[in-house]
């Protein structure tokens, strides 16, 4: 039986994972390259030669690094986001009110993607510089606050879609790996009307997180305030505190979402 549906093109997928390669590694030679992706150095060297010519890659000596050319995709597609422009505004807003870090992620596809990331005075300037929440950044849904907020308001049967396609694999011991457990914390998000991270991504790092919609009720994105274990207290008034202190940030901006 022929498969008619949609086939990936092994070529545009090897020069994507030239380009995330050189990205992660902060630069790479055609050597490291073919090495990590076990491919032919002649293959590596036409599809360099292609990132290069049109912009995607650059050439300093033997190393290749991320062209600008990807800078005007991604500035298009973080303001693609309606919400985006007041957003950002929010999130230096709470990064300043807070002294910790704020981002603002939306889910495309499964997955959570940071649009904005702010570093408040009192942030650890070492854990905040590894932080997966930086802008352009992509991780699972279920182990960060932002992502398990955003979870809640979707329905049972998305929610079992994205898990079924991404999984839930554990990045620390704490990180919820179990389906049922996953669901009955839905339950209780959906309750208390935000999302709590209690290392479950990194270690050492806690943050609280809240989900904005439209006025369709539809998931826009999500809001959190996080830092370092340390001073994100897990006692039930610090936790409400900064929670009520992103609920009603997001009540503003949903109010004014409905004119």
């Amino acid at each position: 039986m022929t498969d008619d549906g949609p086939r990936s093109v092994k070529t545009t997928k090897t020069s994507l994972a030239l380009v995330r390669t050189v990205r992660d590694s902060d630069g790479a030679t055609l050597s490291e390259l073919a090495d990590h992706l076990d491919l032919a150095k002649s293959t590596v060297h036409n599809h360099l030669h292609t990132l290069v010519d049109e912009g995607f890659l650059v050439r300093d000596g033997d190393t290749y690094h991320v062209g600008l050319q990807f800078l005007p995709f991604s500035e298009h597609a973080r303001n693609r986001n309606p919400l985006y422009s007041t957003a950002r505004q929010q999130v230096y807003a709470l990064a300043k009110e807070t002294g910790n870090e704020a981002d603002f992620i939306v889910e495309e596809n499964g997955r959570a993607y940071t649009l904005e990331y702010a570093i408040g005075e009192s942030t650890s300037r070492g854990l905040s510089e590894s932080s997966p929440f930086r802008a352009g950044n992509r991780f699972h849904m279920h182990n960060c606050a932002s992502g398990k907020a955003m979870l809640a308001l979707l329905s049972d049967a998305r929610v079992r879609e994205i898990l079924d396609r991404w999984g839930l694999p554990a990045t620390t011991a704490h990180t919820i790996t179990d389906e049922s457990v996953l669901f009955d914390e839905l339950e209780t998000i959906r309750q208390q009307g935000y999302a709590t991270n209690n290392e479950e991504l990194i270690d050492g790092y806690r943050s609280i997180g809240a989900a904005v919609t439209g006025p369709s009720d539809d998931v826009i994105g999500a809001f959190s305030i996080g830092g370092p274990a340390y001073r994100m207290a897990v006692d039930e008034s610090s936790t409400q505190e900064i929670a009520q202190l992103l609920i009603d940030e997001i009540d503003s901006l949903e109010s004014e979402l409905s004119y």
